[in-house]
């Protein structure tokens, strides 16, 4: 396995001073929330509800399943958590051929240790199956206003796997969703014209109503290394072979534009194929610790 940084660090604040003072009084990936339980109100568009669930840890949290402007949705939300201080969310896109239900299952050894420190994880339908698409785009929005008017957001982190990655990446590169710390980009897809154009036409074709000029707008890969730039991205794939999502297509060219202008772009191997390694899930947490420090040491020292 290889562990390589970019060589060209620079500087983007995102944070203003009292939302990083904020979230570091909240103790963001630094702590765990608060002790105390308090029961959480009834969410707009909530569908149903598994109350009062426990991590390893100990932590107590809620699992929540709503309706997001017809796209649905799971969240989990620590017990205790002031969501009227600001907060971290993690919007998780799953692959294609899952759903929302995600975030509990492939996803849940991840949100959980994120609950731990306090971190809302949330995993819409939009992804996976839509891509970088209309709808998933109008679903992601959707889903940012609604997050948003719950809680005040002070900081939020990407995790991505194989047909995610292309709204995920577009989220990153396009600035759909404000103060992103990271993104964790696992087996993604990035270049989902070249996918596409080699034989993906019946897997994405209907997410764009199979017009090149539609996956052409919205496509990660069109943005040039200054839409990378200052950003902190951490991307695993395969050196054996991935018929899904082929590193030379995707995971190598991304890394190789974004390095030229992040400020933490770093790439790690594996030789498991399209199989999500085991390291990822211990990872995630540690890569948005260390994002999240960053900077705060950047807005100290700017």
């Amino acid at each position: 396995m290889t562990d390589r940084a970019a060589p060209f660090p620079s500087r983007r604040t995102f944070l203003t001073g009292a939302a990083v003072a904020g979230l570091g009084a909240a103790g963001l990936l630094l702590g765990t929330p608060a002790a105390r339980a308090s029961s959480l109100p009834r969410l707009p568009g909530e569908i149903s509800r598994r109350a009062d669930q426990r991590t390893a840890a100990g932590t107590r949290y809620d699992a929540v399943q709503v309706d997001i402007a017809g796209d649905r949705a799971w969240l989990t939300i620590p017990q205790g958590l002031r969501l009227d201080e600001p907060i971290g969310v993690t919007w998780f896109y799953h692959g294609s051929g899952s759903d929302h239900s995600a975030l509990l299952d492939g996803f849940g050894y991840e949100s959980r240790q994120l609950v731990d420190r306090g971190v809302v994880g949330i995993c819409q339908d939009a992804g996976g199956n839509g891509y970088a698409g209309p709808y998933a785009i109008a679903a992601q929005e959707a889903g940012w206003r609604y997050v948003s008017s719950l809680a005040d957001v002070g900081a939020n982190f990407l995790r991505a796997t194989s047909g995610g990655g292309a709204l995920a990446a577009e989220v990153l590169g396009a600035g759909l969703v404000p103060d992103v710390v990271g993104l964790y980009f696992v087996n993604a897809i990035w270049d989902v014209r070249r996918s596409y154009d080699l034989g993906g036409r019946a897997e994405i074709g209907p997410a764009y109503g199979y017009s090149t000029a539609a996956i052409d707008r919205t496509n990660p890969a069109r943005h040039p290394a200054s839409a990378w730039a200052g950003d902190r991205i951490r991307i695993v794939h395969t050196t054996g072979v991935d018929l899904v999502t082929p590193p030379q297509i995707h995971a190598i060219p991304f890394y190789e534009r974004a390095r030229q202008q992040g400020a933490d772009v770093t790439v790690r191997t594996h030789d498991l194929g399209h199989t999500t390694p085991s390291f990822v899930g211990n990872e995630v947490p540690i890569w948005f610790t260390r994002w999240f420090r960053a900077w705060q040491t950047d807005r100290a020292r700017g």
